[in-house]
């Protein structure tokens, strides 16, 4: 008899049951790019809604001021190599002569000296070189990610001055990363959010629930998942376990 009474308590209690809402996805990630140089705008190669990937060149400066740049760098470190040889060419013969006693301290120091300061000013071609390939890659934006081009704010022709603050040129939404937001009456009691994307449910990667002030809906939640068989728009069932 307690078997049964136990059975029926068990069957009479009501079973958990997810709750499902309906939301739409949004942009999980969206990147605002810029150049870390100033210029010139030479080239926009992008539009809004357009779809890119990682890796792809979007937006360029006029690049003949960096090619110029980098040439005259490439230049002066050519000529610093040059003098060095020299120099060092003056430094053995000025030691040959110093070992026959055929030259003073003061002439074999001003050749070491020679020898030091040709060293310096090819360290320091070098290192303009290398600022001159650094700048010229920092004038083009690559897309870091894939993603769908948000808006455009640069133009062909527009000038850059980036001294003090980057100034945005293009927003990108990655698409491997979706975000959802839903408004809740009362503060629910969630372990997990599931989403469903085509036929199968995929778990939110993470998902953050907030107060909100005002009438009406007092809990909201944000949720993120990634897919790749998701776009930004599409309405899916969301599952709160």
């Amino acid at each position: 008899m307690r078997y049964f009474t136990l059975l029926f308590l068990l069957l009479a209690m009501p079973l958990a049951v997810a709750e499902e809402y309906k939301a739409h996805l949004e942009p999980g990630r969206q990147l605002v790019l810029g150049t870390l140089v100033s210029g010139v705008v030479g080239e926009v190669r992008v539009q809004p809604g357009q779809m890119v990937r990682q890796g792809e060149l979007l937006l360029q400066l006029d690049q003949r001021e960096f090619l110029a740049q980098q040439r005259r760098a490439q230049s002066r470190l050519a000529r610093a190599e040059s003098l060095l040889g020299e120099a060092l060419r003056e430094e053995n013969r000025a030691r040959e002569l110093y070992d026959r006693t055929l030259l003073s301290d003061h002439e074999m120091q001003k050749a070491q000296i020679g020898r030091l300061e040709a060293e310096a000013r090819k360290q320091d071609a070098a290192a303009e070189l290398v600022q001159a390939k650094l700048n010229l890659e920092r004038s083009r934006i690559i897309a870091p990610v894939d993603g769908r081009i948000l808006e455009v704010l640069a133009w062909q022709g527009q000038p850059l001055q980036n001294a003090l603050e980057i100034q945005p040129l293009l927003v990108l939404a990655a698409v491997d990363t979706l975000k959802l937001t839903l408004l809740l009456p009362e503060r629910p009691r969630i372990d997990a959010v599931q989403v469903l994307i085509g036929d199968q449910w995929r778990k939110a990667a993470r998902f953050v629930l907030t107060p909100v002030a005002g009438e009406g809906s007092s809990w909201r939640l944000e949720a993120w998942v990634k897919s790749l068989k998701a776009e930004s728009g599409m309405e899916v069932r969301v599952r709160l376990e």
